[in-house]
C-alpha cells in the first residue's frame, strides 16, 4: 500500500514539474519573440511612415514592403500569424497563433517598450486588435 502511495505520489511530482518546464519554456519563447517584435514594428512603422506603401497591401505584402532590407526580423515568426494595423501613418503589429485563434503579442511601434502582452493574461483573447495609433499623437 505505501509502495503505490509513494509510486503515485513520484508521479504527480514528475507531471508538474513537467508542466512548469514547459511553462518556463515558453515565457522565453514569448519573451525573446516580444523583443524581435519590438524591432520589426519599428521597421513596419518607419515604412508606413516615410516610404508611403500601397493602403492596399495585405498584412503579408506589407511585412515584406517593410522589411525587404533585413527579411531575417520575419523569421521569429515564421509559426505565428502576424496581423499589421496601418492608421494614421503609424503601425500596430499583432501576433497570433497560426490558426488566429490566440493573440500572443500587440505592439504599436510608436512607443518604446512592448505594449501587450496577451498571452500572459488573456488565455483566450482572439487574435484581434486591442490598441489604437491615437497613444501616438501624445
Amino acid at each position: 500500500m505505501k509502495r503505490k502511495y509513494i509510486f503515485s505520489l513520484i508521479s504527480v511530482l514528475l507531471i508538474i514539474s513537467g508542466c512548469a518546464a514547459k511553462s518556463t519554456v515558453e515565457q522565453e519563447n514569448m519573451f525573446t519573440l516580444a523583443s524581435v517584435l519590438t524591432k520589426l514594428s519599428s521597421t513596419v512603422e518607419a515604412a508606413v511612415r516615410y516610404e508611403n506603401p500601397d493602403k492596399n497591401l495585405s498584412d503579408e505584402e506589407l511585412l515584406e514592403f517593410s522589411t525587404k532590407d533585413d527579411s531575417s526580423l520575419r523569421a521569429s515568426f515564421s509559426g505565428y500569424k502576424v496581423k499589421i494595423l496601418n492608421e494614421n501613418r503609424h503601425a500596430i503589429v499583432l501576433i497570433c497563433t497560426q490558426d488566429e485563434t490566440r493573440a500572443l503579442l500587440e505592439d504599436v511601434a510608436c512607443t518604446g517598450e512592448m505594449d501587450r502582452h496577451h498571452w500572459q493574461v488573456e488565455e483566450g483573447k482572439p487574435c484581434a486588435f486591442t490598441l489604437s495609433t491615437s497613444i501616438c499623437n501624445r
